[in-house]
Parts: C-alpha cells; structure tokens; sequence
C-alpha cells in the first residue's frame, strides 16, 4: 500500500524508538543515509530509504489497528480495569507496542503484579488488589507520557519548519509554549503530538517538502 510523507515520517519515528537510538545516533544515520538531518527535509524516496534501513536493523512496523484489540476502545471508563486497558489501547494506536490485544496486556499485567505480590502470580486481571491495580496504572501513565514526551519533543523542530497559515500557527504557539514537558498533562501531550502529526500530513506537499 502506497503511504504518503506523513505516514514515513510517523513509521521512522517509532523506529526510532524500537530501535533505542538516541538522537545523536538517529540524526548521524539519516545524514549517512540521505545527507539530510531531517524527515521533513526528505523526498518519499529518501524516507523510504530511511524506513528500509531501519527494517534491516530490526524495526518492525506494525498495523495501527490490532486485530485483537481491547474490548473498551472508545467507551466510557467505569473500572479501574477499563482504565488499565483504555491506557493500553492508547499507547497501541501510537505505535508504541506491537500488540494492543488484551493477552498481551494480561502478560504485562501478571509480570508487573508478581513483582508487586512477592513473586506470587496472578492469573487474572480481576484478582489483582486495588493497591496493585492503582500501582499498574500509574506506571502505564508514566511509560505512555514518556513515549508522548519523546514524540513531542523529536517532531517539533520539524513543525517549526513548516510554512503554516495563520490559524495553524496560532495553534502551533500552544506547542512551542508547553515548557517543561515532563510537568505537562497526558492530555496536553495527546492533543500536542496529534497536532504536529496532522500539520506534518495538511503540509507534506509544496514548499515544505
């Protein structure tokens, strides 16, 4: 399936994360590879170039959508279970896990919760004591703020460089504005990151390629 620029750029950058390259490593392999320093900067071919590569070294690009994803996507939350699986199903729809399925999310579950209960396992999500399911919480918030602070923070020098129009300049000011990241919001980080994504497709073409 034929993918456009904005697609390349979010594939490469969850490569990126996969791969565990840190920005100074990233930045030296797209400039080896395109003698550019910037997605942004690059032609589909050049991307393209970038993604293989990243292949070759054991990137996986996954499907968005799981095929066995949670039950509780876009419902309303009434447990602390539907929370636990609303955060999980988040985080699959970033590309920041290849498996957004509720086994997986049973797997990490149970090896977290054996750690939080002497190394006694526990086999299902429903045993887990509210102490425990309130602990797993919190550290799948703070493993998807992460990932959205990574996120935010790599692609926003490539939002600076787009040639935006009035009104998606006014919005891209709330970007530039956020500050420390780490004290910002899981929410502020969503809306911040789907921004940039969005302004990355609507600008892909033109003078910004």
């Amino acid at each position: 399936m034929k993918m456009n620029k904005s697609r390349y750029i979010q594939l490469i950058h969850i490569g990126k994360g996969q791969l565990n390259w840190d920005d100074e490593l990233y930045r030296s392999n797209l400039i080896a590879l395109t003698k550019k320093n910037s997605c942004l900067d690059m032609s589909v071919v050049e991307l393209n170039k970038v993604l293989e590569f990243m292949k070759s070294k054991g990137f996986k690009p996954v499907s968005v959508k799981g095929k066995h994803s949670p039950k509780t996507r876009d419902k309303v939350v009434h447990s602390p279970i539907d929370k636990l699986r609303q955060l999980w199903i988040a985080m699959k729809s970033r590309g920041y896990l290849r498996d957004g399925s509720d086994d997986a999310l049973l797997v990490w579950s149970k090896d977290q919760a054996k750690r939080l209960n002497h190394n006694v396992p526990i086999d299902r999500l429903e045993w887990l004591k509210p102490t425990m399911l309130h602990h797993l919480i919190e550290q799948l918030k703070a493993w998807y703020k992460r990932k959205l602070i990574e996120d935010v923070k790599e692609l926003t020098p490539d939002l600076r460089k787009l040639k935006l129009d009035r009104h998606d300049s006014y919005q891209a000011q709330k970007v530039y504005e956020l500050g420390e990241l780490s004290k910002c919001t899981i929410e502020q980080l969503e809306e911040s990151a789907s921004f940039i994504g969005l302004m990355l497709g609507k600008y892909e073409g033109g003078n910004n390629v």
